[in-house]
């Protein structure tokens, strides 16, 4: 039999650092207990930096911030981006800049990138999740159609994949958590790892 776990080792609920409603959705359907605090960070690239390694920085930079507020808190960040051909497709400014990265994206396969950092104090554990999305073949009319509805203009890529962006996605390689913001899969199984799950969810341990 397992020792019981030393619940000193948390000083209360997981701090999520990110304003994402996807994320909120994530955590909320795991049951995981936690609190949401948004960081402020210069989320700008760096010059002729590579997609993966931006999401990552700017994961680990919010998961620092956070943490400074909060010793002894276990603060979990996020960052996602889509990439084609490794030129980063950001936030769209407006409907045209949407419609011009979705036509980018139609009929191709693009990388999506999630950065994720869990910390505590000087404990850090991040990493990147990466999967492969294959765009329909989409019409200009399309995709002003899609524009125009606003699902776009707060999304990586100017597509959600979790809504209306679904219905020109034509197969996913890899996590669709991934895609929505959050990669789940590796995410629970470092949060197991460290013995997370067993105290903030009671699993039974292995």
């Amino acid at each position: 039999m397992n020792p019981p776990l030393d619940e000193t080792l948390i000083s209360g609920p997981l701090i999520l650092a990110s304003g994402s409603p996807r994320r909120v959705q994530w955590l909320e359907a795991l049951r995981i207990p936690f609190e949401k605090q948004v960081p402020d960070v210069d989320e700008t690239p760096l010059l002729d930096e590579p997609a993966s390694d931006m999401v990552l920085r700017l994961a680990e930079t919010k998961a620092e911030v956070v943490s400074r507020r909060h010793p002894g808190r276990w603060v979990l960040a996020a960052d996602t981006t889509v990439a084609l051909d490794e030129h980063v497709l950001g936030k769209p400014v407006d409907e045209e800049d949407a419609i011009r990265m979705l036509l980018l994206l139609q009929d191709r396969v693009h990388q999506v990138h999630t950065g994720l950092c869990l910390r505590k104090d000087g404990e850090v554990h991040s990493f990147v999740d990466t999967a492969g999305v294959h765009f329909r073949s989409i019409t200009a009319d399309q995709a002003r159609w899609y524009a125009a509805t606003g699902e776009p203009m707060d999304k990586a890529g100017s597509y959600a994949i979790q809504g209306i962006g679904a219905l020109f996605v034509a197969s996913v390689e890899g996590s669709f958590a991934t895609v929505m913001g959050l990669p789940v899969e590796r995410m629970s199984e470092l949060l197991n790892r460290l013995g997370l799950l067993s105290l903030w969810l009671k699993l039974p341990l292995a």
